[in-house]
């Protein structure tokens, strides 16, 4: 034995009084209903109280991998016996290298101590409590959980209780195994169905047939259909194909793609969809399913929007070849002066007219290494707005001086502004910048010349887009009379490098950044930016920017 207490061994149920037999198969009846493993422990520890006359008692399931006891249930002390951690929870796991409890665990044998404050290895729980016995619930050799009891009175655990107490933890162990395993069955369906609920790709389950038997909520929204329209008979292709067949680019492959499923349901297929208006790239993954037996059962549909992703390809490789091209037509003219210039002697107007060519092209040069850098800036959040009062006259009289160079004597400037107009609360270097983006495009984008119009207003709702912010917004228009825009070409000339393809965009250049640089600088200033052509006729780009109401007027006035 051990000081202040008597080590236990387990026993079996032999010894039993016929009392006892007949409640230990009561519980047993109890046990084989199934049951959670609170609730089958809180069972067993009611038994366990009623039966042994323990005043009190608790029930842990033991983590060997973590070397562990986990409180689950406990009855019968006055008040709460567990300490609380930050978010006011009983502490519910101590090691098991502490407490009788522990000692059991690790061992597997019972322990019964007569008078507690005379063993060392007692973790007082409750002042009162003199007598504890605790046994194991053992399968194979490997200790599940342990039951303790505990009893202010020295005397309370007989021989025929410790007997009795073992038999009802005897008789646990199997259904308590059959309740760990079924609840770490539902632990993984639950954990696999919170992976298949918020997976940001579409998936779907079907059977031999195509027939949806089960789908994720990302996979409508990735096709962009309503969930509503995924019935309980809904078959793929047949049902999915009518709800697609304006956006589908190629709705013959993509029929295929999924009959071919249907043909060779062992295989794996793997596809790219294309979608228009509008425009998607979706990645699509097929594999079979099986059941426990290894039979056919159906497939899984893996559904990837990867439109950004190749948008982000293309925009790298547009980026290299705009750039290259950019660079090296205004190098091509300052390489090629500059080396005319070197090997012989011109007469002065000849050389002034070769450094201005050089001059010009080296302003190409820093506009394009401008922009780009802008872009990066745009790109990385890091560009900060310095808003003050500003009067537009003033801005547009300034901007205008600084056009000239830029404008042939082809280009006629008409600048429409009313005499009384209210000033704006812009960047005034930012907005700068995007006007004298808009008046360079509207003169280059109009090469055998003509009237460019660059007209102010305060806007009413009339002068708006629908969805344009409220507020009070000055409205700006810069007009050409040049080679226009296609209709189909509108909506993406705001995306990053994106140029119309046409023989007179390619012979003008450009990095295709500007609109785009200029879309994000309105907007930061709470504005909206929109573009109307007719081809061949010209076009009209305008944008908002917001009225100056109560705002500090920048230092000096």
């Amino acid at each position: 034995g051990e000081s202040g207490g008597t080590a236990a061994a387990p026993v079996g149920a032999t010894g039993l009084t016929p009392r006892q037999a007949e409640l230990l198969a009561a519980l047993r009846a109890e046990l084989d209903e199934p049951h959670a493993v609170s609730a089958m422990l809180s069972l067993l520890l009611r038994w366990a109280l009623d039966t042994t006359g323990a005043e009190a008692g608790t029930i842990s399931l033991v983590d060997h991998e973590r070397g562990e006891l986990v409180l689950q249930v406990y009855d019968g002390y006055g008040r709460d016996p567990f300490t609380r951690d930050s978010f006011g929870e009983p502490r519910r796991r101590v090691s098991w290298e502490t407490g009788v409890a522990g000692k059991v665990a690790r061992s597997g044998r019972a322990i019964l101590l007569r008078d507690v404050s005379r063993d060392p290895d007692y973790l007082s729980v409750n002042p009162d409590v003199r007598a504890e016995l605790a046994l194991p619930i053992v399968h194979e050799g490997r200790t599940l959980a342990v039951l303790v009891l505990d009893s202010p009175r020295s005397a309370a655990f007989g021989d025929s209780e410790v007997s009795f107490a073992q038999a009802l933890c005897d008789a646990a162990t199997r259904p308590l195994l059959r309740a760990l395993r079924y609840q770490e069955l539902l632990e993984t369906s639950t954990q696999l169905g919170q992976v298949f609920t918020s997976m940001p790709s579409g998936l779907v389950l079907l059977d031999k047939q195509g027939k949806v038997l089960r789908h994720n909520p990302a996979f409508p929204g990735v096709w962009g259909i309503d969930e509503r329209a995924i019935t309980d008979s809904f078959h793929i292709p047949w049902d999915l194909v009518p709800l697609l067949i304006q956006r589908l680019v190629d709705p013959l492959g993509f029929t295929e793609f999924c009959t071919a499923g249907l043909r060779s349901p062992a295989d794996i297929q793997a596809s790219t969809v294309r979608l228009r208006n509008p425009h998607q790239e979706l990645q699509l993954l097929s594999v079979p399913t099986r059941d426990s037996l290894g039979q056919l059962t159906g497939r899984l549909w893996v559904v990837s929007d990867v439109t950004r992703e190749r948008e982000s390809d293309r925009l790298k490789s547009e980026f290299v070849s705009v750039v290259s091209h950019e660079l090296r037509t205004p190098l091509t003219s300052i390489l090629g002066y500059t080396e005319l210039l070197l090997a012989r002697e011109f007469a002065p107007a000849e050389q002034r007219e070769f450094v201005q060519t050089v001059y010009n092209e080296a302003n190409h040069l820093s506009q394009i290494v401008e922009d780009l850098l802008g872009f990066s800036r745009l790109e990385a959040g890091k560009v900060r707005l310095n808003q003050w009062t500003v009067t537009l006259r003033q801005l547009i009289t300034e901007l205008t001086a600084q056009l000239n160079i830029h404008l042939s004597n082809r280009h006629r400037m008409v600048i429409d502004m009313p005499e009384k107009l209210p000033p704006a609360y812009i960047d005034r270097d930012k907005i700068k910048q995007v006007l004298f983006n808009l008046l360079t495009n509207a003169a280059k984008y109009s090469p055998r010349g003509g009237q460019i119009t660059l007209s102010v207003i305060e806007a009413t709702p009339a002068d708006l887009p629908d969805d344009h912010p409220e507020g009070q917004f000055l409205r700006i228009s810069v007009s050409d009379q040049g080679i226009g825009i296609p209709a189909e070409d509108l909506p993406r000339i705001w995306d990053r490098f994106y140029r119309v393809d046409n023989s007179n965009t390619r012979r003008i250049g450009g990095t295709g950044l500007g609109l785009s640089i200029a879309k994000a600088l309105v907007e930061a200033h709470g504005g909206r930016i929109w573009a109307e052509s007719v081809p061949g006729q010209g076009s009209t780009f305008r944008f908002t920017v917001p009225v100056a109401t109560e705002h500090p007027l920048p230092a000096g006035g």
